[in-house]
């Protein structure tokens, strides 16, 4: 929470946990080898602009907004063949660069739990068949 006296007006900042999911989810998007968040399409190969998935899902925040501080916890699929530790090292760069620029908080904790790894044909494949079977 910021709060500051403007001369005689107190000003107060706080942020809900859906801002900072959305701001990590789209953070995200952008890593190479990262595929998906608890199974919704983040894809650099498809166009971003056109995916209809909500970014905050498959983000759990934890926020703090006394102290300014945010942890971050989230399930991923990442792409086989890419080295995990430098995956999570980009990842978690990327959010705590994000986080710092577009908020007054700090990234104090980043949890990711790979559920899986797929080669990116392998994904691609299990999304297209789930579109067609969810239509």
């Amino acid at each position: 929470m910021t709060q500051e006296n403007n001369g005689s007006v107190a000003t107060v900042l706080t942020y809900d946990d859906d801002v900072l999911a959305k701001i990590a989810g789209n953070t995200v998007r952008d890593v190479d080898g990262v595929l998906s968040l608890e199974g919704n399409l983040i894809d650099t190969v498809t166009d971003k602009f056109n995916d209809d998935t909500d970014p905050s899902m498959g983000v759990k925040v934890d926020l703090d907004n006394d102290d300014k501080e945010v942890k971050l916890a989230m399930d991923a699929v990442l792409e086989y063949g890419k080295s995990i530790p430098t995956v999570f090292k980009k990842v978690t760069s990327k959010l705590t660069q994000t986080i710092s620029e577009m908020t007054d908080l700090k990234p104090i904790e980043i949890k990711i739990h790979v559920k899986d790894l797929q080669t990116r044909d392998e994904y691609m494949k299990k999304n297209r068949k789930s579109e067609k079977k969810g239509k």
